[in-house]
């Protein structure tokens, strides 16, 4: 029973082959004579791009003084954090705010406008693209009004060696 399942399985393999080898003939032999009258057609490559890894910073609020977004997204400094956003500890575990060091790290914050609709800001992706951009990607899902007024933000923390121009990327 097993030289029967070997050998039917040379034959196909051989069949294959052979099926294969007179494709491949036939496809040359029809298009030698075409490929002097078209030109090769080449595809755009998109640029090389690597993702870079990010932590969502928690239990941050964006200061009511703030009344517009940072021009640049990328916070290096703690002053410049500090200008923009204050803690909102809250009692239980994990209570507190996401600790941050600019020593080693960098914030890279979406701030919106004051809205008294429910909004939330989502995190999809950071890559970095051969041209030296980091292009941060979210995604906003807006709900019902409410009696009040928020700004809401998402602020993500990356490693400091991540050099680059920060450029923000809403996904509808």
């Amino acid at each position: 029973m097993i030289y029967q399942k070997m050998a039917f399985g040379l034959a196909l393999a051989a069949t294959l082959a052979s099926f294969t080898n007179q494709t491949t003939q036939g496809a040359t032999a029809a298009l030698s004579g075409t490929t002097a009258r078209h030109p090769r057609q080449t595809k755009a490559v998109a640029a090389p791009t690597a993702t870079v890894p990010f932590t969502v910073v928690q239990r941050y609020f964006v200061k009511n003084t703030v009344r517009n977004a940072p021009d640049n997204p990328r916070i290096d400094d703690q002053a410049t954090f500090d200008n923009l956003f204050g803690a909102a500890a809250v009692m239980g575990k994990n209570g507190l705010p996401t600790s941050i060091d600019f020593a080693k790290q960098s914030v890279i914050a979406v701030i919106c406008p004051a809205t008294n609709r429910a909004t939330e800001l989502l995190p999809v992706s950071l890559i970095k693209q051969a041209n030296e951009k980091l292009v941060f990607t979210y995604r906003k899902t807006t709900g019902a009004a409410q009696t009040y007024t928020t700004q809401p933000s998402l602020a993500v923390l990356i490693d400091k060696s991540a050099a680059g121009t920060v450029v923000l990327n809403e996904q509808p």
